[in-house]
């Protein structure tokens, strides 16, 4: 009977061990090989065309999160972050309505580094927990492909680690300053101000993994989209292969635990 105990433990151990194996094998394989939904950076200059971009970028089945929304979402009445702001700038900030007054504030914290990075302290963790929210959510529907409009991503660099890569949207220093001048009707110093504020764009499309260059014809940048969207998601498993990976891994794990 030991014997036969002995024998029935040797089994159980190397059964263990082979899962063991199996578990850590499709583990590595499923984060190595990218085969998990592809979280994107969309980023550009200031009146590059992002929002274009995104635009086209949805049409082609693509899931596109927009930081600056989220942005406007968190300070809105009752939002933590709305809080944290008017606690910080005071209630002058405040049109009649109760809403905060964009200009007004944006006026505080253009031309003061001070206060930008207070607003950026009290609003980015609200950001980031919407983004992270939609993320999640995105990654349970099946989704293949994710960007993240995020128009300070080199500026900020948090979460470049969790990107998968990122992509540019370029056109040239002199198209931006014109399109902001017309888009905003701003004087020429102004609107160079306001691309000064951030990095240039030709050393944000120096560090890019894709670039698309909306400096032409629209016709063009459409082109270049549905030429990346195929590329961006090649290896990604379908939701339905996904879910038989994951059963596979909770069934293994399963024996090998009890």
């Amino acid at each position: 009977l030991d014997s036969l105990s002995d024998e029935e433990n040797f089994g159980k151990q190397w059964y263990q061990r082979r899962v063991r194996g199996v578990l850590n094998y499709y583990t590595n394989y499923y984060y190595k090989s990218n085969l998990r939904m592809r979280l994107i950076g969309l980023t550009g200059g200031i009146a590059s065309g992002k929002s274009s971009v995104g635009q086209v970028l949805r049409e082609h089945g693509a899931v596109v999160l927009c930081c600056d929304t989220a942005a406007k979402q968190v300070v809105e009445q009752g939002c933590p972050g709305y809080n944290k702001v008017i606690a910080k700038f005071g209630s002058d900030i405040l049109l009649p309505s109760g809403e905060i007054d964009r200009s007004k504030l944006g006026s505080l914290v253009f031309n003061n580094e001070e206060n930008r990075r207070a607003l950026n302290r009290c609003i980015h963790p609200e950001i980031a927990k919407v983004i992270r929210r939609q993320i999640i959510w995105h990654f349970v529907k099946g989704s293949s492909l994710v960007f993240i409009d995020i128009p300070l991503l080199y500026e900020g660099g948090n979460i470049n680690p969790y990107l998968n890569s990122v992509v540019v949207v370029y056109c040239t220093a002199e198209q931006q300053q014109q399109r902001v001048i017309d888009r905003n009707d701003l004087t020429e110093e102004e609107a160079q101000a306001r691309i000064a504020s951030q990095l240039s764009i030709e050393d944000k499309k120096a560090k890019a993994d894709h670039v698309i260059d909306n400096s032409g014809l629209f016709s063009d940048t459409e082109s270049q989209i549905a030429a990346l969207v195929p590329l961006l998601t090649e290896g990604v498993l379908p939701l339905r292969n996904m879910l038989l990976l994951f059963i596979v891994m909770l069934g293994a794990l399963f024996v090998y635990l009890f």
